[in-house]
């Protein structure tokens, strides 16, 4: 488990129980989607392309459909070749996001919008005797905005949809790239 993920971890431990000390008649939701993600520079996208990603996450409801929660997003890991030698390479994008955003519920359907703060790590180690150094390393923070719709079936559980923007301008090797993207992503989850 790196770094980030026990951050979340302990955010969303520490939410959870002050949350329900302070707010008796809040409730908490956990969930894991999963889909496809793009990646919009066309450079990248030709190397790696677009992937898959997951993304688990909680939330505490505090007031009226508001929440805030946070979340895990992981799953982009690609492989292809760069360059004019075709030397092999690998790029890996795992994020942290913090968000708040508020639900309307309309029977058994719930769309819901949210805003948050992401904390994306990306890598990118390129196999060759001219990149040394092991590669790039490195966190960028962005806003992350998204919107979906649940569908309440049986009791507390229900399934979800959602379309997420993440705009991430990053330094690689080739100079600045844009590894934002949009994110379709479809699971279920639980209410508390």
């Amino acid at each position: 488990m790196n770094r980030e993920m026990k951050r979340c971890a302990l955010f969303l431990v520490l939410l959870a129980a002050m949350g329900s000390a302070v707010f008796p008649a809040i409730h908490v939701e956990a969930g894991a989607l999963f889909g496809t993600r793009s990646v919009n520079d066309a450079d990248i996208k030709a190397v790696y392309g677009n992937g898959t990603v997951f993304f688990p996450y909680a939330a505490v409801y505090l007031w009226k459909g508001l929440f805030i929660g946070a979340g895990y997003e992981g799953g982009y890991s690609k492989s292809g070749k760069i360059g004019i030698y075709e030397e092999s390479t690998t790029l890996k994008v795992t994020g942290v996001e913090f968000f708040a955003g508020c639900q309307f519920s309309v029977g058994m359907v719930s769309p819901f919008l949210r805003a948050g703060y992401g904390s994306y790590s990306y890598k990118q180690v390129i196999d060759s005797p001219y990149h040394t150094g092991g590669g790039v390393d490195k966190t960028k923070g962005t806003v992350v905005l998204a919107g979906g719709l649940k569908l309440i079936l049986a009791g507390n559980f229900f399934l979800a949809g959602e379309v997420r923007s993440v705009p991430l301008k990053v330094m690689l090797y080739e100079g600045e790239v844009d590894l934002g993207g949009t994110r379709f992503t479809a699971g279920m989850g639980l209410k508390f």
